[in-house]
């Protein structure tokens, strides 16, 4: 069992650890959330908006914010002009974009067990509940990339805009947490639970990070069949580090309830299963990287209480966190009715109207009306910080 100071050092050495007198290295940690990521095109526009010069050298993301993050790897053009595609990105896109649903029930069920309805003429996925072929080619035409090749990313490192982009998946056949990386090194990252792969990154690794478990099909990426990368993904800080990154903005989707509205019930009586499925949801995608960041905070204040001589190979990491202000589950019950189809059955089923914070209906509100207000929440997020954002940066210069 590894000690308390090996976990340390384990945490704060990373693959590619920086060098005395290099310059600092930003990073940029996009987490997932399925439709709630359009709330990290939001926080982005703002960035770019107020501080054209950010640069982000290594990039991370994982579900729906590996799109992010790989929009803005692959863009040759400059930062704002990738933000700005993003926002156009998640202010137009639509369901049919994204999944095909089955028709009906008996669709439904052919599409888990693995029966296609051939004689029905109907588009029915083998592996999960929506087939996401439109996801594909939505991504293939935003992302310029009409073979599925992201020709950008190379340019970009090239050119040395950019360093590493990292997008995470879970390899389901084993369970370890695969993250595929182009640009840096992947030296020292090898653990039994968490690898490190180089490849040349394509739309088929942002299909496999974003496919939600049991409703959208794992993609293939050669032999091993991968799905979201924030089932097994406990540091997802971690990345950035092992890339080299010190100085990171990571930009949650999960809101930051206080105390007293922790308290308070979102059910009466017996618990829909939208409220339970919701809860499993959060706690396997997105109560991750809060907890990860106070770690992080713990370890830069034990390196501040140790001599600078004893810190050999470890380095301080300076975090901006970035949360919603809203509940963005609780906003996505006031769309409920852009769900059609076989979705609308599903929401019903569960019970989504019987809770007030449906979460998971969030994560598939692939909708205009709900992510403007997404992309918007983010942005005024974003204002509201600017202190932070400016001495983030300003320390940056100094």
């Amino acid at each position: 069992m590894k000690s308390f100071i090996d976990s340390i050092r384990e945490k704060l050495r990373g693959g590619a650890a920086r060098q005395e007198g290099r310059p600092s290295c930003n990073g940029l940690v996009l987490s997932g959330g399925g439709a709630r990521a359009a709330y990290q095109a939001g926080v982005l526009r703002f960035i770019a908006d107020e501080f054209p010069e950010a640069e982000f050298p290594v990039l991370t993301g994982v579900s729906a914010g590996s799109i992010n993050a790989a929009g803005i790897a692959s863009d040759e053009g400059s930062f704002n002009a990738a933000t700005s595609k993003l926002v156009h990105c998640w202010s137009s896109i639509r369901s049919e974009d994204v999944f095909v649903a089955p028709s009906s029930a008996s669709l439904l069920w052919r599409a888990v067990t693995g029966g296609p309805d051939e004689a029905a003429g109907e588009i029915v996925p083998r592996h999960g509940i929506v087939d996401t072929s439109p996801l594909r080619e939505y991504l293939c035409r935003i992302l310029n990339a009409p073979d599925g090749n992201l020709e950008g990313i190379e340019e970009n490192l090239v050119r040395q805009r950019l360093r590493a982009l990292a997008l995470i998946t879970t390899n389901y056949a084993t369970g370890q947490t695969v993250s595929w990386i182009q640009g840096a090194s992947t030296h020292g990252w090898e653990r039994p639970n968490r690898v490190g792969v180089k490849v040349d990154i394509t739309v088929d690794h942002i299909m496999a990070s974003t496919s939600l478990p049991f409703l959208f099909p794992a993609i293939p990426l050669g032999p091993a069949w991968y799905g979201d990368g924030g089932i097994r993904l406990a540091e997802p800080l971690s990345p950035a580090i092992h890339l080299g990154a010190d100085r990171i903005i990571a930009i949650g989707t999960r809101y930051d309830r206080s105390r007293r509205e922790a308290d308070v019930p979102a059910t009466h009586g017996y618990p829909p299963a939208a409220q339970i499925f919701g809860i499993l949801l959060n706690a396997v995608f997105l109560d991750r990287l809060d907890q990860d960041a106070s770690i992080l905070a713990r370890y830069n204040e034990l390196l501040d209480r140790m001599p600078r001589k004893d810190w050999g190979s470890m380095r301080k990491i300076k975090l901006l966190l970035m949360r919603p202000s809203q509940d963005l589950g609780r906003i996505s019950g006031e769309y409920q009715a852009e769900l059609s189809g076989i979705l609308k059955l599903i929401a019903r089923g569960l019970g989504s109207k019987d809770t007030k914070s449906p979460d998971w209906l969030s994560m598939i509100l692939f909708e205009p009306a709900y992510t403007e207000r997404l992309i918007d929440i983010g942005y005024t997020d974003a204002r509201n910080r600017r202190d932070d954002f400016e001495r983030f940066f300003g320390e940056a210069e100094a």
